[in-house]
């Protein structure tokens, strides 16, 4: 499968984008290549331990545009 086929993407958060309070490496680069092209990105996480205000404000706090 292609990404180019793909309308968005799915991305569990804690341990694929980010790890405690760091952005994985890669994790801005490919998320903003992502959005640039448009592809729609949805984030989810089995730890609800927040709103998604607070997910979406961690995200860009690490430059991971949410």
């Amino acid at each position: 499968m292609k990404i180019n086929n793909l309308g968005g993407v799915i991305f569990d958060l804690d341990g694929t984008l980010y790890l405690g309070d760091a952005a994985l490496p890669g994790a801005c680069q490919v998320c903003s290549e992502l959005r640039r092209q448009g592809k729609r990105l949805i984030f989810v996480s089995n730890k609800p331990l927040a709103g998604r205000e607070a997910y979406a404000a961690k995200l860009t706090r690490l430059g991971i545009p949410a």
